[in-house]
Formats: structure tokens, C-alpha cells, sequence
């Protein structure tokens, strides 16, 4: 079955994880790994441009960010697809100018999922 997820991941010292969550307005589920929100689907049909998303909740937040010692290129945004006849991607440009002209990292892994 095909997965795409999404991840921003922002690198930042541990007692910092609740006050990044309050600033960007998002909760991960837990911090084992850092902090850390994703979202998951498991069959994509529609276009979301969750990337778009995630710029949305940073933006006007980069000055708080700092604050804590967060950089721009402490945050990477990922994407995870695992498929199973092949993988293709696009982006929007915009999005990907908004990524770029903020300094942000956008990372992505594909791997054969299987059946």
C-alpha cells in the first residue's frame, strides 16, 4: 500500500519542544524523536499542499523562533512516499520559492512500500 508523509521537523533544545508547539500551533504526538509533526496518508488522491501548510504555520514566527536560538536552517520540511509501481512528485513554484527564500530544507525519501 502506498504512504506519503509529511514531516517539519524543527531542531531545537529539548526544553524548548511545548514552546515551539505553542508558537507554531502545532502538537506533535510525542517529542521521542525531536520535535517533530507529521501527517500521514495512506492513498493520496487529492492535492494537498501540505508543504504550503506548514510555511503557513511558520511564517510571522521566524522572530520567536530566533528567540530560542532556532535558526531557518534548523527546520526541514520532509516528505516520505513509499510506492509501489513508481514514484512522481511535483511541486508548486511558489511553494518552493517560499522554501528557498527562507533558507528551509526540504528533504525527500522514497522507497519501494511493496504489496
Amino acid at each position: 500500500m502506498e504512504t506519503l508523509t509529511y514531516r517539519l521537523d524543527i531542531n531545537t533544545e529539548e526544553i524548548f519542544y511545548k514552546t515551539v508547539s505553542s508558537i507554531v500551533g502545532l502538537q506533535p504526538e510525542n517529542y521521542r524523536y525531536g520535535w517533530s509533526y507529521e501527517i500521514e496518508f495512506e492513498e493520496q488522491k487529492e492535492h494537498f499542499d501540505i508543504i504550503g501548510k506548514f510555511l503557513d504555520c511558520l511564517e510571522g514566527k521566524y522572530d520567536e523562533l530566533q528567540k530560542l536560538e532556532i535558526k531557518n536552517n534548523d527546520i526541514s520540511i520532509w516528505i516520505i512516499y513509499g510506492y509501489n509501481n513508481q514514484c512522481n512528485m511535483e511541486f508548486n513554484p511558489k511553494t518552493l520559492e517560499r522554501l528557498g527564500k527562507r533558507g528551509i530544507t526540504l528533504c525527500i525519501s522514497c522507497f519501494e512500500a511493496g504489496e
